[in-house]
């Protein structure tokens, strides 16, 4: 049997109030007007009475979680990850200690249902990131095509849609804040081609026409704010 002496009950008590004082905890930073934790920093005491951030949370005022990151001196690591008002899993990502990107790797995105954007794909990019890294718009390589993918603030679908040699092609959406359509606009080699639609952020169109070859033409319509067809023009005319 080990035997315990006063010095290896020492040492174990030092041992474990050094652990205790690198053990992280989470300080709330700011709330919301209900007194709903917003922003919570994950701390260790550092010397002194300096604080060393190892991770942040936002969170949603209905108490989801917004985003979660992880920080090793003051730098991205570990997994983070971004999520809808609903609790929905929207982005995640790894940074690794000593990486020469400073951007992460390994994204995947979600829609609101918890499906992948897109699942079928040869590769992918994240093409554009706030400054706090995170990703604003992907594209997904298959074969000779691309399929993009762009986020407003709030994680929802900004626009979405095909490019082929570096050129819009086919089918464009693109969408408000809150889900809503804002256009519709159909490509080739990167010139409207076909019909285009534009909507209020109610979902009511503003007008409604067909471009040839990047020009309008034919008859437009054109909506008030009921829905109602309030005048025409030809365009050929």
């Amino acid at each position: 049997m080990t035997k315990i002496t006063k010095k290896t009950i020492l040492f174990l008590a030092i041992a474990a109030f050094a652990v205790s004082c690198h053990r992280p905890y989470d300080t709330v930073f700011s709330t919301y007007p209900n007194g709903s934790p917003k922003l919570v920093f994950t701390v260790i005491d550092g010397k002194g009475d300096k604080l060393i951030r190892v991770g942040e949370k936002m969170y949603y005022e209905n108490g989801n979680i917004m985003y979660e990151k992880h920080f090793k001196d003051d730098k991205p690591t570990g997994e983070w990850r971004y999520c809808y008002d609903n609790g929905q899993l929207h982005t995640s990502g790894s940074f690794s200690t000593g990486d020469s990107s400073d951007y992460g790797s390994g994204w995947k995105f979600y829609n609101r249902d918890g499906k992948e954007f897109v699942t079928t794909y040869d590769s992918m990019k994240v093409l554009q990131y706030t400054t706090d890294h995170r990703p604003l718009s992907v594209t997904y390589y298959v074969g000779d095509t691309e399929i993009r993918y762009q986020f407003n603030d709030n994680y929802t679908v900004n626009a979405h849609g095909t490019v082929r040699n570096g050129q819009k092609e086919g089918l464009w959406e693109f969408y408000y804040a809150n889900g809503q359509k804002m256009l519709e606009a159909r490509y080739v080699d990167g010139v409207e081609n076909g019909l285009y639609i534009s909507y209020r952020e109610n979902g009511i169109p503003y007008f409604r026409g067909i471009y040839i070859n990047g020009k309008r033409a034919n008859i437009w319509e054109f909506y008030d704010e009921e829905g109602n067809l309030a005048g025409t023009k030809d365009f050929d005319s």
